[in-house]
């Protein structure tokens, strides 16, 4: 786990479009790759994870570059710990269609 990565945890994480996803809580690793993901809780039940080479820092927290609405279909992972490499694929697969 990067120390920038964890920096990043209390902050407030912004869609594309301005709107509140929520604070992040935790930083969790990748098992595959070097990349970290951060954990975004969004609401009592429901939170969001995404890998830190995709978010961008904003002022007092950061911004994840896609609309509210595309990220309430992100993938769910296991939100402690290391990802697995199937939870990593999805992620990749949904944060970096082209790649």
């Amino acid at each position: 786990m990067t120390a920038k990565a964890q920096d990043f945890v209390g902050l407030t994480a912004r869609s594309r479009d301005g709107g509140k996803l929520g604070k992040i809580t935790a930083v969790i690793c990748d098992s595959e790759a070097s990349d970290d993901c951060l954990v975004i809780k969004r609401s009592l039940f429901r939170s969001l994870v995404v890998p830190t080479d995709v978010v961008e820092p904003d002022g007092d927290g950061v911004t994840v570059p896609f609309a509210g609405s595309f990220l309430n279909v992100a993938p769910q992972v296991s939100l402690k710990g290391t990802l697995s490499a199937e939870e990593s694929a999805r992620l990749q697969r949904f944060f970096h269609p082209g790649a």
